[in-house]
């Protein structure tokens, strides 16, 4: 072996000792691959139905049903990771159906509305979860979100139809909703990732 050679093998050693010591150095390093490792491309396409937008939203993610539909049932956590959201919450629960206020701004460019609805939810696992607008800024919100299992990945899918109780403007509206719609999926799957890696690098670290 040549000098070089030992020299640049006693420094790996070095750092596998010193990695192997500090719990918390695997656990961030675990973490950070599980993040990278990450691949979760998002579209969404909206267009005019009359008087309605329609969206669709899909993206594919490394996680088990089980942490995607433990995120996308967590209505009282919504306000911690998705931007638009000020407030999210149950105001009452009966076995799979959900009462659900949530309150916030979206916008897009200088177009901002208000975000006031009061949703019905209806949950059905670990695939689907319905939601229909009873009052608030929409004269008509209802969406499905979807979790197919894809090979190694996970499948989340968003199908909308908004009908917004203001006026939408001519050139930029159905681009503002889109925005807007594509803002709150993308935070639902990059936490539904964000979670799946914590988990992953947890048991790695056990």
């Amino acid at each position: 072996m040549t000098g070089t050679s030992a020299h640049e093998a006693g420094i790996s050693r070095h750092r596998r000792n010193s990695l192997s010591k500090c719990p918390a150095a695997l656990f961030a390093l675990s973490l950070c691959l599980s993040l990278h490792a990450l691949a979760a491309p998002v579209t969404v396409e909206a267009r005019h139905d009359g008087e309605a937008v329609l969206v669709e939203a899909s993206a594919s993610v490394h996680a088990t049903p089980q942490v995607a539909w433990d995120v996308l049932t967590g209505y009282e956590r919504y306000a911690e990771f998705i931007p638009d959201l000020t407030s999210s919450r149950i105001l009452s629960r009966s076995g799979g159906t959900a009462v659900v206020e949530q309150k916030g701004v979206a916008g897009f460019f200088l177009f901002h509305f208000p975000i006031e609805v009061v949703l019905t939810v209806s949950e059905q696992p670990p695939s689907a979860v319905n939601s229909r607008a009873v009052s608030g800024t929409f004269r008509e919100m209802t969406g499905v979100y979807r979790l197919t299992e894809d090979g190694d990945t996970l499948r989340l899918t968003y199908s909308g139809r908004l009908v917004p109780a203001f006026r939408l403007p001519p050139l930029i509206g159905v681009v503002a909703l889109r925005a807007a719609v594509e803002r709150q999926f993308t935070a639902l799957v990059r936490e539904i990732g964000r979670r799946a890696a914590a988990d992953a690098a947890a048991g790695g670290a056990q």
